[in-house]
């Protein structure tokens, strides 16, 4: 589908690429991960004096993806975080340590439903 056939059709249309709609993470102990996770991965990343740019090319994607991950806008998968460490010659240990943190030590914030 081309712009004309999209503007005749009477569609929204705006040029270059839409908008990213975050998801925002409720559960706490997911925030906590995330935001350590961005911060291991700034700091790795820095400390090896590679820009964002470069370490996008170094896993075949765009420095908006690893920016993303820094600023805590995307979620990382485990498959994420292997390249990551892979690239930047660390263990995933020192990107996320999951043995840090205990789901009873974030409880879920009340959603007004009952549970058992």
């Amino acid at each position: 589908m081309d712009y004309n056939e999209v503007y005749q059709r009477g569609y929204a249309y705006r040029m270059g690429q839409a908008k990213k709609k975050h998801k925002t993470i409720k559960d706490p102990l997911g925030r906590r991960l995330v935001d350590e996770f961005a911060q291991n991965l700034r700091a790795a990343r820095t400390s090896q004096h590679l820009t964002q740019d470069r370490l996008g090319y170094m896993l075949n994607t765009r420095y908006s993806r690893i920016s993303d991950f820094e600023r805590s806008k995307a979620d990382p998968r485990l498959s994420h975080i292997a390249e990551l460490a892979r690239a930047l010659d660390i263990s995933p240990g020192e990107l996320v340590d999951l043995c840090a943190f205990h789901p009873r030590d974030y409880p879920l914030p009340p959603d007004g439903h009952a549970r058992p």
